[in-house]
């Protein structure tokens, strides 16, 4: 029989987030990335595109997208770009707020990887969007072009930054409110079922 460890000043074992791997797990995390990618793309993207870019197997990259099509969550269309035909995916509203969904549920899960990575793990978004940056580069040719990259380039920049914003925000919204709590439990000289379950509908509301 597995026996638990449990820290020696610590009744309760650490907080760990749940994370399910196997089939769903896959699905989820393919629908997030691809559909975060193709929210910044508001000219549409290519299933080629995505595939190069992530470098994945071309039959996982189509299957998603039709799934993901078949229920609403992006629409797609041909065009001709240069002499050739090509389909371009955009997310849909119902995409958008199921990307939303999805955000808000791996949110936890990413920042728990993202804590146990080693310090020095994490290169600026500009190197890790190197290979991309680069293919956008070899299309410019003008003074004109250039200044629209970078300021679009920027514009992404400063949207990343607002969700760091927002998230530090939620996270000292969550502090101060267990400060509350906290307090609220050191000061009461009982303790029941009934306060437990008030201070937890009060934390969760």
């Amino acid at each position: 029989m597995k026996m638990e460890r449990k820290h020696p000043r610590r009744p309760f074992p650490a907080f760990r987030p749940h994370l399910p791997f196997g089939p769903k797990f896959v699905k989820e995390i393919s629908r997030l990335v691809f559909l975060w990618t193709i929210s910044e793309e508001s000219e549409g993207i290519t299933g080629y595109e995505l595939q190069k870019n992530y470098k994945a197997k071309q039959t996982t990259v189509y299957r998603v997208l039709k799934g993901m099509e078949e229920k609403e969550l992006l629409t797609s269309e041909e065009t001709i770009v240069k002499g050739r035909a090509q389909r371009l995916y955009k997310i849909t509203e119902k995409g958008k707020e199921y990307l939303i969904e999805l955000r808000e549920k791996w949110t936890t899960r990413i920042a728990f990887l993202t804590d146990i990575t080693p310090i020095g793990m994490h290169p600026p978004p500009i190197f890790r969007r190197k290979s991309k940056i680069h293919d956008y580069l070899k299309k410019v040719e003008t003074k004109d072009e250039m200044l629209e990259f970078l300021e679009g380039y920027k514009e992404h920049i400063n949207r990343r930054k607002t969700q760091l914003e927002n998230r530090l925000k939620n996270y000292d919204d969550n502090l101060d409110k267990l400060d509350g709590i906290i307090k609220k439990v050191s000061e009461k000289d009982t303790f029941d079922q009934e306060d437990k379950e008030q201070l937890v509908k009060e934390y969760f509301k």
